[in-house]
């Protein structure tokens, strides 16, 4: 793992495995490189889906920032704000994944209160200015950063009548 990102793993064990708990890894963190980001998006984005971040190290953690908001359910973004759309489409059967003999925790959770757990993360990108470093521009007007799988069940939701009208969303702002 190059320097940079290293920095932002949690905690591992002598197998691999995260053994650094979330509050810990916040504290860690707010102390450190990422003084100013909210515990909750260092723990759903970096703590919990650590080493999968990496596709948007190149934006520099330290030059985002943060605000919580609450979306009408039309402004919330469908598969236009997905680095692949092909995921989102994968996981809109939000209904058959909830009835799975081996259920999926979350689908569940959305059906049954019509909205997520915790907001997805969305980078604005208005004016489609922000590009990775091959060149190809990140989606625009926001791009999807975490909650894939929650977007992608919202959005099934969406077509099936169950979302709620509102949703709480964090948006990200990129400083060069």
């Amino acid at each position: 793992m190059e320097p940079y990102l290293a920095q932002f793993d949690p905690v591992r064990d002598d197998s691999g495995w995260v053994s650094e708990s979330p509050s810990d890894y916040v504290a860690r963190m707010k102390s450190g490189p990422l003084p100013h980001w909210p515990d909750e998006v260092l723990v759903e984005w970096l703590h919990r889906h650590n080493r999968h971040a990496d596709r948007y190290a190149f934006l520099g953690f330290e030059r985002l920032s943060f605000q919580r908001e609450i979306w009408p359910l039309e402004r919330v973004p469908g598969r236009e704000a997905f680095y692949d759309p092909r995921f989102c489409d994968d996981f809109m059967d939000v209904d058959r994944r909830a009835r799975l003999s081996m259920p999926d925790w979350l689908a569940r959770y959305m059906l049954e209160r019509g909205t997520w757990n915790t907001p997805i993360i969305l980078l604005s990108n208005p004016s489609g200015g922000i590009a990775f470093p091959s060149g190809e521009h990140l989606r625009t007007p926001v791009h999807l950063l975490e909650g894939h799988r929650r977007l992608a069940f919202l959005n099934g939701m969406r077509s099936m009548g169950r979302a709620l009208p509102e949703h709480e969303i964090w948006i990200a702002q990129w400083r060069p």
